[in-house]
């Protein structure tokens, strides 16, 4: 009997209640596709194990965060387009939700000595968790000489203030040429998607039009929706990649908001659960309340939804593309110097005050003995407010 016959097709609020369980405590980034594996493979039984693997496998060739993308992924051969909407959808909307709230209130409450003092700790926390990804990308992608030096550009390019993007398409394109012992994956075994391309087409044909309304209109969201939609795009690695492409366009392109403001929407994003790059929520409701909130959320996460819909039919041939993997390397490579040089950005924003040093350097122990964000955030925020009411 083919394992596909075994495989349950559940309703559409189902699909939308079970991925909005796991967004409740989607902690963590990529540290969550095994609980969306245990749901939907082992305990639900929606998926195969072999379409789940290539799924998680896929999801990093292309750009987006990563969970997000096996959530669509996942959804996708359960339902179709349909069901690949109603699951990301689920996954994403409890960390909106938390994200406007707190957004409202960091915007009502910031005055206050009290609440100053807790986010002038929780930036010291935030610079600690961004040299800490930074510290682990490198010894993951940085084997190589050729590596170590290629990131050293990336991060004093950014230094220096360089597009992000700019540099992330240079490095892309040298790796390509240069590591030629990278080469394609051998296929596996698993269930085809053969699902179509008319709806996916059909959603980026509406984008398009719905960004050329703004534009055309001379819409105060066009500069935000294109901006959002544009990290999303160059977003290669996961959600942090997401971060210094924000700090540059947001901070020193749009100046929308300081590097502090910047800062504290990470550490925002840190305390709720879905991935990093839902700091986009918090810059569009700083912007303009829930409607900016919104429009930067769909245009941050639109463009790689779209583009796992797409590309789903043709992944085996991706996985088997050697300049693609070399290309991809490029981009890792790129992602520990943007993230380097952030960390090197943030750290000089942090106040030269004993409390914030000690917050700093708490964190940083935490964080590479390994314990959780989800405990390392709200015990150094207690302890921001415990300084902030002794100093």
């Amino acid at each position: 009997m083919k394992q596909e016959n075994t495989i349950s097709k559940p309703t559409f609020t189902t699909i939308f209640l079970s991925f909005l369980k796991l967004g409740l405590t989607a902690f963590g980034g990529p540290a969550m596709i095994p609980f969306i594996r245990s749901e939907v493979v082992d305990n639900k039984k929606w998926v195969s194990d072999e379409d789940f693997s290539a799924g998680t496998a896929l999801a990093q060739i292309i750009p987006g965060a990563t969970a997000m993308q096996v959530t669509a992924w996942a959804g996708l051969n359960t339902r179709g387009l349909a069901g690949s909407f109603v699951a990301y959808l689920g996954f994403g909307l409890p960390a909106f939700i938390m994200i406007c709230a707190l957004s409202a209130a960091y915007i009502s409450l910031g005055n206050i000595p009290a609440i100053e003092a807790m986010f002038g700790g929780l930036k010291a926390v935030v610079t600690a968790l961004v040299a800490h990804a930074a510290i682990n990308f490198s010894l993951r992608y940085l084997s190589k000489n050729s590596a170590k030096l290629m990131a050293f550009a990336v991060g004093c390019w950014l230094a220096f203030k360089g597009n992000p993007i700019t540099i992330l398409i240079i490095m892309c394109a040298l790796s390509a040429l240069i590591f030629t012992d990278i080469t394609g994956q051998k296929p596996r075994e698993h269930s085809q998607v053969k699902y179509g391309l008319k709806g996916p087409v059909s959603l980026i044909a509406g984008a398009i039009l719905i960004l050329m309304i703004l534009f055309i209109t001379e819409s105060r969201f066009f500069p935000l929706a294109f901006t959002m939609a544009k990290v999303d795009l160059f977003a290669f690695g996961g959600g942090y990649v997401s971060l210094p492409i924000m700090l540059h366009e947001v901070v020193n392109n749009y100046h929308w908001m300081t590097q502090s403001v910047f800062m504290d929407g990470i550490a925002l994003g840190q305390i709720t659960p879905g991935p990093v790059v839902m700091t986009s929520a918090f810059i569009g409701y700083f912007l303009d309340g829930v409607l900016g909130a919104t429009i930067a959320t769909i245009s941050v996460f639109a463009p790689s939804f779209i583009i796992i819909n797409l590309v789903a039919p043709f992944y085996e041939r991706l996985r088997s593309c050697a300049t693609l993997q070399r290309a991809l390397y490029g981009s890792l490579i790129s992602l520990v110097g943007l993230m380097a040089a952030m960390a090197g950005q943030f750290l000089l924003t942090i106040k030269p005050q004993i409390s914030d040093i000690i917050i700093l350097i708490t964190a940083f122990i935490l964080l590479r003995r390994k314990i959780n964000i989800v405990i390392v955030v709200p015990c150094c925020a207690l302890l921001s407010l415990l300084f902030g009411t002794i100093f």
